[in-house]
């Protein structure tokens, strides 16, 4: 359903002569900037993460798991609650943007097989759930759109849930902008076309 709700956003984006581009999210799979050995636990305010920040009570950062290139992330940290993750980046007021991750979860380790994490950008916000109840992982393709208000946005990903009963991995994050030439976003742009 996600998935053809993206496709039609970029199908009506086109006829309505918006043009889809990539936006710069700086290391969506969470690669490290040399490997480091299996797992982590990493605080709120961590940097350690190129081009993340960790907020709240952190994440968990290992490989083994992993959709995209060695490593990912888990939202619910280690045995803390309220974990979580940001990334700044450029935007142009006006677009739309549309983030596409992959959410996993897995019944194994005392863990129900269930997910829940808030997405966030600009004043805008979504829950995303998970469910799962095999001992594999399994990840599913999420999409989060919002319009940017300024020249940039700051995207958070956030798990509320109790770390002792949830897991919540993250991966392979990225951004699309829907861009609108500057012709048509004004009233006036629009009736120059009919003359």
């Amino acid at each position: 359903m996600r998935r053809c709700l993206l496709a039609c956003l970029v199908v009506v984006a086109a006829v309505a002569g918006a043009a889809p581009g990539r936006a710069q999210i700086v290391n969506g799979s969470f690669e490290p900037a040399s490997p480091f050995g299996s797992w982590t636990t990493l605080p709120g305010g961590s940097t350690a993460i190129p081009g993340w920040t960790t907020i709240a009570s952190g994440v968990e950062w290992f490989t083994g798991y992993a959709l995209d290139g060695l490593y990912c992330i888990d939202l619910a940290n280690y045995t803390s609650s309220d974990g979580g993750i940001e990334q700044t980046f450029p935007t142009t007021p006006g677009e739309v943007y549309i983030i596409e991750f992959f959410l996993g979860t897995h019944q194994t380790s005392g863990r129900d097989g269930t997910a829940e994490i808030v997405v966030s950008a600009d004043g805008a916000s979504q829950t995303f759930t998970a469910v799962n109840h095999a001992a594999a992982i399994a990840w599913e393709s999420e999409a989060f759109t919002f319009t940017a208000d300024d020249a940039s946005a700051t995207l958070r990903f956030r798990c509320l849930q109790n770390a002792y009963l949830h897991f919540a991995y993250l991966d392979r994050v990225g951004a699309t902008a829907l861009s609108t030439p500057a012709e048509s976003r004004s009233w006036s742009g629009v009736k120059t076309l009919y003359r």
